[in-house]
C-alpha cells in the first residue's frame, strides 16, 4: 500500500498532492513499471480521503501517460525511460520555477478552421472558433489602456525591441512559470504579430533547406506557411499517442512541429512516454521540437498538461498566442527559443523591427502582471466548460443521439462528432451547407488518405447558440435518414 503524508501538502489540493506523490515515485523508480497501484477505494481508505479525490489524481496520471488501466484488473504504472528515472530530474521538471532574468536587466493563433464563404451568414457555423463578444473584459482593458497611455507616453516614441518590450516578456515568463511550471529566460522570448510571423523566424533560424515533420491529420496552414518559405514538410501519421516516432527513423528531419497537449483536430494528448521518445530523437539527431501549445488554457478538469519545454529547454521551441484566450484581433503571439537558436537570432535577425506596437505590448503586460489575465482565463474556462456541457447535453437529447458518438477529452473549444453509419462525407457536408450549416470533417485536415478518420466531423462550439443548435441537429438528423 502506498502511504503519503498529507500534512505536507502545503497549498496544493488533496488530489494535486496525491498526483504529485505518485508521479514522483514513478519517476524515481520507487513504483516500478507494470506495478499495480492500489484501487481507488483502498487508496482512499488508507489516507482517509474521498474516492473522488483518488479518482481525480488517477485520471490526471492516466491522461499524462504515467499510469494506465486494464478493465477489471486495476491501475498500473507505465514504463518510463531510465533517462527520467530520478527524483532530481523530477524536481527540475515539475516544481514551479521562477523565471530566469539576465544579470543586468534593463499564434492570432491561426484560426483552426478551413471555413468556406467566411462572410456568409450561416444558421450555424461549426467552423467558427470566435469567442463570445460579451466575454471580453472591455472595461478592464480600456482602463489599463488609458493608464498605459499616461505612464508610458515617452516609450511610444521609441521603436520597440525586435523581440518585444521587456515588460511583456517578463509578464509572459512569470505566467509560464506559474501556469505551466516552466523556468524561462526572459531574453529567450520573442514576441511577434501572430504565429505566422514566428514560423518565418523559425525557418530563417533552421535554414531554408530544412525539413520539418508535421502531424497528419493536422492544421494544414502550418505546412503551407513553412512551404511558402522554402521548407520541405513531411506529413507523418498520428496514433492515439500522437505523431508516430517510428516514422522519423531513417529520414532527414530537422524539426517536428506538434501540439502535444491538445492535438488538432483530434484533441488527443501525447503521453509522457511518447514525449520522451521524441526528445530522445531530438537529442540524438540534433533536431528540434516545435511545441504548439494550442488550447492548453482550456482544459476543463485536472491540471494543465505539462509542457515539453519544461522537460528539455535545449531542444524545444515553445509557441503560444493570446488571440484565442483574449480576442483574434489581438495579434500577439510569442515563442521561447533554446539558447542555441536564440544566439543565432541575435547574430542574424536582431536587425528586425518589432511587429507589435509598444502600446499594445505594455497594455497586455499590465493586464497579465496585475492578475487580470489569470482571472479572465479562469472565468472563460468555467464558462466554456458549462457551455460545452450544455451543447453536448443538447446533442444527447436530440433525435441524432443514437446515430452519433461524441469524442472529447474535456478540453479545448471543439470536439469530434462521429457518425455511426456509412455515409458519403462530402455529400453530407454539402447537404448541410445547402441548409446553411457550415461544418468540416477530420478528413479535411488529412494530407494522406486515413480511413480511420472517415465519418468524423469537427464541432467548434464557442460561437454556437443553443436555439440554433436545435434546428441544426434536426437538419443533420434528416440528412442522415
Amino acid at each position: 500500500m502506498l502511504t503519503y503524508d498529507f500534512e505536507n501538502k502545503g497549498k496544493q489540493s488533496l488530489y494535486e498532492y496525491l498526483y504529485n506523490c505518485i508521479k514522483k515515485d514513478i519517476l524515481s523508480g520507487k513504483i516500478k513499471a507494470g506495478e499495480k497501484l492500489p484501487s481507488k477505494r483502498e487508496m482512499a481508505r488508507n489516507h482517509n480521503i474521498s474516492v473522488i479525490t483518488v479518482e481525480n489524481a488517477y485520471a490526471q496520471l492516466i491522461v499524462e501517460g504515467y499510469i494506465f488501466t486494464q478493465e477489471k484488473k486495476g491501475y498500473f504504472a507505465s514504463e518510463i525511460s531510465e533517462q527520467y528515472m530520478n527524483a532530481d530530474l523530477y524536481d527540475k521538471m515539475h516544481t514551479k520555477n521562477h523565471c530566469i532574468k539576465p544579470e543586468h536587466s534593463l499564434h492570432d493563433k491561426i484560426g483552426r478552421n478551413q471555413g468556406i464563404n467566411k462572410n456568409r451568414d450561416w444558421l450555424v457555423d461549426f467552423n467558427s472558433n470566435h469567442i463570445m463578444y460579451d466575454s471580453f473584459p472591455f472595461a478592464t482593458w480600456s482602463r489599463i489602456m488609458r493608464r498605459t497611455l499616461l505612464d508610458k507616453e515617452n516609450s511610444f516614441l521609441v521603436s520597440p525591441a525586435p523581440n518585444g518590450v521587456w515588460e511583456l516578456r517578463e509578464a509572459i515568463a512569470n505566467h509560464l512559470s506559474q501556469f505551466r511550471g516552466m523556468s524561462i529566460n526572459v531574453n529567450n522570448i520573442i514576441v511577434g504579430a501572430g504565429t505566422e510571423y514566428l514560423y518565418s523566424i523559425i525557418v530563417q533560424l533552421l535554414g531554408n533547406d530544412s525539413v520539418i515533420a508535421v502531424e497528419d491529420p493536422g492544421y494544414q496552414k502550418i505546412s503551407k506557411v513553412y512551404e511558402s518559405n522554402g521548407i520541405k514538410c513531411l506529413h507523418l501519421p498520428i496514433d492515439q499517442s500522437g505523431i508516430r516516432t517510428e516514422a522519423l527513423v531513417g529520414k532527414k528531419i530537422d524539426a517536428v512541429h506538434i501540439s502535444p497537449s491538445h492535438h488538432f483536430p483530434t484533441g488527443r494528448v501525447m503521453p509522457v512516454s511518447r514525449r520522451q521518445h521524441l526528445l530522445n530523437w531530438a537529442r540524438e539527431n540534433h533536431g528540434f521540437i516545435i511545441e504548439d501549445d494550442y488550447d492548453s488554457e482550456f482544459r476543463f478538469s485536472g491540471r494543465p498538461i505539462p509542457a515539453m519545454a519544461g522537460m528539455d529547454s535545449n531542444h524545444v521551441i515553445y509557441m503560444n498566442t493570446f488571440s484565442k484566450t483574449l480576442a483574434p484581433s489581438i495579434r500577439i503571439a510569442y515563442m521561447v527559443l533554446p539558447d542555441e537558436l536564440m544566439e543565432k537570432y541575435r547574430k542574424r535577425l536582431n536587425f528586425y523591427s518589432g511587429t507589435v506596437s509598444s502600446f499594445e505590448q505594455y497594455t497586455l503586460a499590465n493586464f497579465i502582471l496585475e492578475g487580470y489575465y489569470e482571472r479572465h482565463i479562469n472565468r472563460m474556462r468555467n464558462y466554456y466548460r458549462d457551455y460545452r456541457n450544455t451543447i453536448i447535453s443538447a446533442i444527447k437529447q436530440s433525435p441524432i443521439d443514437s446515430k452519433v458518438t461524441i469524442e472529447e477529452d474535456n478540453a479545448g473549444l471543439h470536439f469530434i462528432l462521429g457518425i455511426n453509419k456509412e455515409i458519403d462525407d462530402e455529400k453530407f457536408k454539402q447537404i448541410l451547407r445547402n441548409h446553411n450549416i457550415n461544418i468540416s470533417s477530420v478528413s479535411d485536415y488529412c494530407y494522406n488518405v486515413l480511413e480511420e478518420f472517415n465519418h468524423k466531423f469537427i464541432i467548434n462550439y464557442s460561437a454556437v447558440t443553443k436555439d440554433k443548435l436545435t434546428k441544426a441537429l434536426e437538419i443533420m438528423d434528416n440528412a442522415l435518414k
